[in-house]
């Protein structure tokens, strides 16, 4: 692998919360140096950049590199304290990523056409039923229109007020869907005008007419989480409901070649095992020692029996999840649509069954407060706004914002890791098979026949070691023709 430094990442480890970090940004923010605008040498884009006077395309790109070497000096001189995460994480991502990105992922034409007809008959299926209880046409993707339908018409009790009208949206059309069906109606004519232009429709444009797959870019340096995302399409996005027309778009996903296979490595409930490896809870340690389900553990002690409704069974997978990152009494109560003292028993519970649990919350909070920062396994940093506010309000969101940081980026620097050994796996071995997809704690590969067996083995190996602790990570595959049956 060539030996390369990228100034964009070097920024963005130091300050992960700044939104702009173009090369323009950066020459003002440390030289306060102006520097030439594309849209200064292409006239506002109305010059290709072929066609811009060579003198002035050789000032500008001049200038990038000159502003380029500056702040790479810069950093250098800086001793950036994240260095080992630069070098050992980040940059080694690049040529993962790159390789990706080339060999793109196939999508079946056919099959997004099948999903267009089936999703524009529904549109026009519900269109109709709700036309008929209104007696009357109106536009609903207007929501002024199905605010004056609904509570100036039909009379429906309003809700939630807007600056100048009652609110439509999806959390008041489901609580009124319980009694008006017009309600139900309207959100399954949203759901499926959405999965139509967000995803069928862009998904067919971005096909490439030569190698008939879909090349999405990867970003490194956006999120203020530390995970990857993606954009024309943005992958992490695509619907992964197993039932209904969403379900059905991940069908369109399919291998490179009639023989090939998807497949899907996936980490089970990493974050809930990272809260355990990084609070040395003894309980939480002890569940996961015995493959004890962290969740029917849970219900148990949060309700004390062994069936459950499929409420409960909701509210203790909910606050396993949520305790995670901080969430308070009020905030559960409207995640699971239970009361706020229900939610703050709940939470109660949770940390008297896992005492080290809250002791490792606010050891976090205590040092962030000294240092301003809080620190990920393997060692990123970041800086926490507000954390000594005197405003209470803004000071608990800056200590749930510490809580869940160091377990969220540690989770997020996993998967880069095992990309990156994997890559290499791959290169080492020369293998055929394709590395395709990246989408939160899962990876998609395009596999050929042969090395099915190998890689079933080798890849959840490589996974669930990049750390070492008192428990394992723990890593489930599945395969199949497409991606949606890959899982």
């Amino acid at each position: 692998m060539a030996k390369i430094y990228d100034t964009m990442l070097g920024e963005y480890i130091q300050n992960p919360w700044r939104k702009w970090l173009s090369l323009d940004d950066l020459a003002v923010k440390y030289f306060d140096y102006k520097m030439i605008s594309y849209d200064e040498v292409s006239q506002k884009w109305n010059l290709n950049f072929q066609e811009v006077a060579l003198k002035d395309a050789g000032e500008y790109s001049a200038e990038d590199v000159f502003m380029t070497q500056k702040l790479y000096q810069d950093q250098k001189n800086k001793n950036i304290h994240q260095d080992q995460v630069l070098h050992q994480i980040e940059i080694p991502l690049i040529d993962v990523l790159q390789k990706m990105e080339l060999t793109g992922v196939k999508v079946d034409k056919h099959k997004l056409q099948e999903i267009w007809e089936f999703l524009r008959e529904e549109i026009q299926k519900e269109e109709t039923i709700i036309y008929e209880i209104v007696w009357e046409k109106f536009n609903i993707s207007s929501p002024k229109q199905v605010w004056e339908t609904l509570f100036e018409k039909m009379w429906l009790p309003s809700g939630k007020k807007t600056k100048t009208w009652y609110s439509v949206d999806v959390e008041v059309l489901e609580s009124l869907s319980f009694h008006y069906p017009i309600a139900k109606h309207i959100l399954n004519f949203r759901q499926y005008s959405k999965l139509l232009s967000t995803y069928v429709e862009w998904l067919s444009k971005l096909i490439h007419p030569t190698t008939g797959r879909i090349h999405t870019s990867y970003n490194q340096a956006v999120t203020t989480t530390g995970r990857l995302s993606s954009t024309s399409p943005n992958l992490q996005n695509i619907p992964s409901s197993s039932s209904g027309p969403a379900g059905e778009i991940r069908k369109a996903f399919v291998p490179f070649e009639e023989n090939d296979m998807i497949m899907a490595f996936d980490y089970s409930q990493i974050e809930v095992r990272l809260l355990a490896l990084m609070s040395w809870d003894e309980n939480l340690l002890w569940a996961f020692q015995q493959w004890v389900d962290i969740h029917s553990n849970t219900w148990y002690f949060l309700f004390a029996k062994d069936e459950l409704t499929s409420d409960e069974r909701k509210i203790a997978k909910a606050v396993n999840f949520w305790v995670i990152y901080g969430i308070s009494p009020f905030g559960l109560s409207k995640m699971i649509w239970i009361s706020q003292a229900d939610a703050k028993v709940y939470i109660d519970k949770f940390y008297e069954k896992y005492p080290k649990v809250g002791e490792y919350f606010a050891k976090i909070i205590a040092e962030c407060e000294a240092t301003g920062y809080v620190e990920t396994w393997f060692g990123r940093k970041r800086y926490i706004a507000g954390i000594n506010d005197k405003n209470m309000i803004i000071k608990k969101a800056a200590q749930r914002e510490a809580m869940n940081m160091p377990i969220q980026w540690t989770s997020a620097d996993i998967i880069k890791l095992a990309m990156i050994k994997v890559h290499e796996y791959f290169q080492l071995n020369n293998l055929k098979s394709r590395m395709i997809m990246q989408v939160h704690d899962e990876l998609v590969f395009n596999v050929v026949p042969e090395e099915k067996e190998l890689l079933q083995k080798e890849i959840p190996q490589i996974m669930e070691n990049i750390i070492v602790g008192e428990i394992v990570l723990k890593v489930d595959w599945s395969v199949g023709k497409n991606w949606k049956d890959a899982k």
